[in-house]
């Protein structure tokens, strides 16, 4: 497509060009044709206002026009595939190139077309990837971007829509200008055509609002029902693109006959064995860790054992000190019964002699001085010695 067609395919689809034409037909229906009554006359050709007013809503009513026979002639496309059916197997990626030069063979008025771009997108996509496995959300992204694309066609009707409200205000400014215009020129004693005036631009100053909020209304309800059927075209791009591009290529990609895909690859195992090396370490560090609680754990229980085992030490010692003395109690028990058996001995031989009440005398007296010599030592000083019959035997002697 050269740039000078491309300037004509403008001017043609141009709703300004459009507009202004029909703004004028309409006008020469007024003046010179069926429609010269005088309310349209007093509506549309009062003041300057009214006929601005009239070639705004000439230009977005073009604008919804021109959409509408859009909308009818991307329905007619939707019939055509431009490329070839899905066969049996899987078309290998090397496809995209083709089916893409299928899509430039179109001819110029198509290239714009919801069906065509979103083709040709996708078919793009698939390409460069070398695979289909993100179709799906590339799909969901290119519908995302129409929706967007068709907000941003009706920019110029949105500001139409809002300006001819505006007009119909500046229009009563215009009229209350007049009005007070013709009250004063009436104050100073002015003729009676001042009147005039003041009923002239009360007249304008109803005429412009009404006729501007009645414009409006009429393009918001035609603009309602363009809107709905150019949404109603996106959905049905939406499943024909579904239609004409699922199954159709391979969902993996070949890694040897795409570099892009053998970088990828590459990246990927470098990845895999940083984060295996990464995990070597740190189980290490986790095997480190543990061999250091245990020697801990080793070195607390040794101290324990120790401590344990001189308790235990000190505890045997003290009961085999203890069993020494209780056997040393025993045995000076038994010395006592023999001692207690060498008196009665002796005292039965005494009792045969002569002597036997000396002898007890004798004993007392020193029984006598021993209790008193206990009395006068002291307690820790007092010490019992036992003697076997054998020594006393020796001291007797």
């Amino acid at each position: 497509m050269t740039k000078t067609t491309q300037v004509i395919q403008s001017i043609a689809k141009s709703p300004f060009l459009w507009g202004l034409l029909g703004a004028a037909g309409f006008y020469a229906l007024i003046f010179g044709g069926p429609l010269d009554y005088q309310v349209v006359r007093l509506y549309f050709t009062h003041h300057p206002v009214e006929y601005l007013e009239t070639a705004m809503f000439a230009v977005g009513l073009a604008v919804l026009v021109l959409k509408v026979f859009d909308i009818g002639v991307q329905r007619v496309g939707l019939k055509d595939s431009p490329l070839s059916s899905v066969g049996p197997s899987l078309q290998p990626i090397e496809a995209c190139d083709t089916l893409l030069a299928r899509l430039e063979r179109l001819s110029d008025r198509r290239q714009g077309e919801y069906y065509i771009c979103r083709l040709r997108a996708a078919l793009e996509h698939v390409r460069h990837r070398g695979a289909a496995d993100q179709l799906d959300d590339e799909l969901k992204y290119l519908a995302d971007m129409d929706v967007a694309k068709l907000h941003q066609s009706y920019g110029l009707f949105r500001v139409i829509v809002w300006a001819i409200p505006i007009l119909g205000f500046l229009g009563t400014v215009i009229g209350i200008t007049m009005m007070l215009t013709g009250a004063a020129q009436i104050a100073n004693g002015a003729d009676q055509s001042s009147m005039f005036k003041i009923f002239e631009g009360l007249g304008l100053k109803f005429n412009t609002t009404a006729l501007a909020l009645t414009l409006s209304m009429v393009l918001m309800f035609i603009h309602f029902f363009v809107d709905r059927a150019e949404s109603s075209l996106l959905e049905q791009v939406d499943l024909r693109v579904q239609q004409e591009l699922a199954g159709r290529f391979p969902a993996t990609a070949s890694i040897l006959s795409d570099p892009s895909s053998a970088a990828v690859s590459r990246m990927a195992e470098a990845i895999r064995q940083t984060t295996d090396m990464l995990l070597r370490r740190q189980a290490e560090l986790w095997q480190a860790s543990v061999e250091a609680a245990a020697r801990q754990w080793s070195e607390m229980i040794g101290d324990a054992g120790e401590q344990v085992r001189a308790a235990m030490s000190a505890a045997t010692g003290e009961l085999s000190r203890r069993a020494e003395v209780l056997e040393q109690a025993v045995c000076a028990a038994g010395e006592v019964a023999r001692l207690e058996d060498s008196l009665n001995h002796n005292l039965s031989a005494l009792a045969g002699s002569q002597h036997f009440e000396q002898t007890v005398l004798s004993l007392a007296a020193a029984v006598n001085m021993l209790s008193a010599r206990l009395v006068e030592s002291p307690p820790s000083a007092s010490s019992v010695q036992l003697e076997s019959s054998s020594r006393r035997s020796a001291h007797a002697a």
